[in-house]
């Protein structure tokens, strides 16, 4: 089977690295939000790595970057409706660790 083909590996590869699945948590609870909200509300993210994670889920149709302003520059992040139907499966992966965690205990 090939990667590139395989519809589960195409579903996943928007929250394929370690930032994108906060972000669209983050989104899908705040709403819209500009780069320092989301940089202030993630803890330990480089600017650089929160750059990359925004221009990643945008690229792949997850976010929606809309410019409020030129000057000075505002940008605002929403998520699109491809990125809330995200949530589904974020929230049950969120679930089964929770779970796995009180089988663990």
């Amino acid at each position: 089977m090939r990667t590139d083909d395989c519809p589960l590996s195409i579903a996943l590869k928007p929250l394929r690295g370690k930032w994108e699945p906060l972000i669209i948590k983050y989104l899908s609870m705040n709403g819209s939000s500009g780069y320092n909200e989301i940089y202030n509300s993630i803890e330990n993210i480089t600017p650089k790595a929160l750059t990359e994670a925004l221009r990643i889920l945008s690229e792949d149709g997850i976010i929606n970057k809309n410019f409020v302003s030129m000057k000075p520059l505002r940008v605002i992040y929403t998520l699109t409706e491809k990125g809330k139907a995200m949530m589904a499966p974020l929230d049950a992966i969120e679930s089964l660790n929770g779970k796995q965690k009180k089988l663990n205990s």
